[in-house]
């Protein structure tokens, strides 16, 4: 059975590495390296062996010229856009109406059953209220209204990395009861009903309720059904709390450049601006040019005929 291949859940691919990864689709394959093992391992991107490329992304400006080229491969495309209107945090990021601009573009292109509004997550500070993001929250749904069938919300988890990317700012990260984000994500679920918009919550099992499901970001089921296809749909959860089925993802982590402080993805934003710096379109991998030596054993692994010893699962 083919594959979903996730572009990606650890960098932005679409906003800085969209060159690349149309020229990875032509040659039909990627080096993708085990974020714990560090071994690297060959996907392959023929058309056979996709059966759909679920994107993720806070900008999609450089990918939309490129779609023609994508679609050579699949036209089974799924995308996850996050517009949360927090330019504070998020130094980097387009803003908010340039993006819902991009949103509509996509949404009118395929279908508002293949792209996802993400909401999160909602990162609160002593200079951000949830109050300010409900206010947002209301602007952006205004201006997506018809086009969205579903948007996925999370509050920020303080990992270590995230306390240490706030370190030195002028934001103070703060903790509210859970109690209380339950009533702020109902308070959501009110104004997305108005809307005609379906709310689900990631990695928060405790915000569900009747008005907010339990989202699957990468939903197997769902994407068979979109695209008419089969797909796989064993669980593949890749934190706690996940629902995701079965994907592999090809990207890397400290690679992108957007700055959000709430990010989980990288170690500082110095790294991530010298990898782009030093990256080159042409490498088979996000982060070098991996010889096939390395990479060869890659196809018994990814596709279940030898079980890799590392037990890493996070690309597969």
């Amino acid at each position: 059975m083919a594959n979903v291949i996730s572009a990606s859940r650890r960098t932005d691919i679409p906003a800085f590495y969209s060159a690349w990864f149309v020229q990875r689709l032509k040659e039909g394959s990627v080096a993708v390296q085990q974020p714990y093992s560090g071994k690297f391992l060959r996907v392959s991107l023929k058309r056979e062996d996709v059966s759909a490329i679920v994107f993720w992304s806070k900008n999609y400006a450089p990918l939309i010229e490129k779609l023609e080229s994508i679609e050579l491969t699949t036209k089974n495309l799924f995308f996850h856009f996050t517009i949360t209107a927090a330019q504070e945090l998020e130094p980097e990021v387009p803003e908010y109406r340039n993006a819902v601009r991009d949103y509509l573009y996509l949404a009118r292109r395929y279908s508002p059953r293949q792209i996802v509004w993400r909401f999160d997550p909602i990162c609160i500070t002593d200079k951000l209220p949830f109050e300010t993001y409900r206010e947002r929250f209301v602007r952006c749904a205004e201006l997506l209204k018809g086009h969205v069938t579903t948007c996925i919300i999370s509050f920020a988890h303080p990992y270590k990395k995230v306390i240490a990317n706030f370190k030195g700012t002028d934001h103070q990260l703060v903790e509210l009861p859970m109690a209380q984000k339950r009533d702020h994500a109902r308070s959501l679920a009110d104004i997305a009903r108005r809307y005609g918009i379906g709310l689900s919550a990631c990695c928060n099992d405790y915000l569900t309720c009747d008005e907010i499901e339990k989202a699957a970001c990468i939903d197997g089921a769902r994407l068979s059904t979109l695209f008419n296809i089969p797909i796989d749909t064993r669980p593949a959860s890749t934190r706690q709390e996940c629902a995701c089925t079965k994907s592999i993802d090809i990207g890397a982590y400290d690679t992108c450049t957007h700055g959000c402080l709430y990010c989980y993805a990288n170690t500082n934003k110095n790294r991530a601006e010298r990898a782009l710096r030093l990256h080159n379109p042409a490498w088979n991998s996000l982060r070098m040019d991996v010889p096939e030596n390395d990479v060869h054993k890659a196809q018994q692994i990814l596709f279940g005929r030898k079980k890799d010893k590392t037990g890493d699962s996070d690309c597969i």
